[in-house]
C-alpha cells in the first residue's frame, strides 16, 4: 500500500490542479475503516482560502509542497510522503478544521455506526486532485482535461477498494454511484425516495469479500429537501434496507 501511495503522491499535477496542493489519496483512516464514502473530487478549500491564499497554520487540513519544504512532487522523499499521508489519517480527529461540506455525510454515516471521528469510516474520491476551477466547472471550460483527470485518477481509486477490507461503500450522487458501481461490478437491489432524494442499496464481490452498496441522486451538499434530521433518517433507512437484503 505504501509504495502505489507515495507513487500517487509523486505523480505529475494536472493543469488545473491547485498550485502547490498534493493528491488527497483519503480523508480520515483509510487503514482502519470499515466503510467509505465517496464523492466527486477534493475541494479547492481544502487547501485555499476565500480569498485563494494557502491555509497555514491551525487551518490547515493538508500537507502541501510549501508545507513539507519541497520543490516539486517529484522530488518528494519517502519521509515527505509519511508525512502527507499521516496528515491524511488524522483528518476527522477531533479539534481539526474538517470542512463543513462533511457535516452531512457524517450524520448519514453516524446513523449507520460508522464514524469518521473515530476511524470507522474515511472518505474517497473519484480524482484525488483537487481543482480550481471546480471539477463540474472543469467538466465545461476544458473536457479534454477533465476525462484525462478522472482516467488517470479511477484506476487508484479501483485499487483502494480492491485493497481494503470494507463492509459498505457509500456514495454522494448519480453520478459517483453510477462510477462505482461499475468499478466494483455491483448491483442494485432497492430504491426509494425521500423529498428530491432517490437512494439506492445494492452490493458487489470485491476480492471475494461481499460489500455492501449504497447512495443517492444528489450530493448532499446541494438542496435536497433533507434537514438534518432527514440526512439522520436517511442513514437508518438505508441500514434497514442493506439487512433486508442480506447484505450487511
Amino acid at each position: 500500500m505504501q509504495e502505489q501511495s507515495y507513487t500517487r503522491l509523486r505523480r505529475d499535477p494536472s493543469r488545473s490542479s491547485v498550485p502547490g496542493s498534493l493528491p488527497v489519496l483519503f480523508f480520515g483512516d483509510l487503514f482502519t475503516a470499515q466503510a467509505v464514502t465517496v464523492g466527486l473530487n477534493p475541494s479547492d478549500r481544502e487547501f485555499l482560502n476565500a480569498q485563494k491564499h494557502e491555509l497555514e497554520g491551525e487551518a490547515r487540513r493538508f500537507e502541501t509542497l510549501a508545507s513539507l519544504n519541497a520543490q516539486d512532487r517529484s522530488t518528494l522523499t519517502d519521509k515527505q510522503c509519511a508525512l502527507a499521508v499521516q496528515t491524511m489519517r488524522t483528518y476527522f480527529q477531533p479539534g481539526k478544521p474538517v470542512y463543513s461540506w462533511f457535516r452531512p455525510l457524517d450524520r448519514v454515516m453516524e446513523s449507520m455506526g460508522f464514524r469518521y471521528q473515530v476511524g470507522a469510516a474515511a472518505h474517497l474520491d473519484l480524482a484525488q486532485e483537487a481543482t480550481d476551477p471546480t471539477w463540474s466547472a472543469l467538466a465545461k471550460a476544458s473536457p479534454s482535461e477533465f476525462a484525462a483527470l478522472r482516467a488517470q485518477d479511477l484506476p487508484f481509486l479501483q485499487w483502494q477498494l480492491a485493497i481494503t477490507p470494507l463492509a459498505l461503500i457509500v456514495c454522494n450522487g448519480r453520478t459517483v454511484f453510477d462510477t462505482v458501481r461499475a468499478l466494483i461490478g455491483g448491483q442494485v437491489l432497492a430504491t426509494g425516495q425521500m423529498e428530491k432524494l432517490t437512494w439506492y442499496i445494492g452490493s458487489a464481490s470485491i476480492a471475494g469479500r461481499i460489500t455492501g452498496l449504497a447512495g443517492w441522486n444528489l450530493p448532499l451538499a446541494r438542496p435536497t429537501g433533507l434537514d438534518a434530521k432527514g440526512q439522520t433518517e436517511l442513514g437508518h433507512i438505508l441500514a434497514a434496507e442493506l439487512r433486508k437484503a442480506n447484505v450487511w
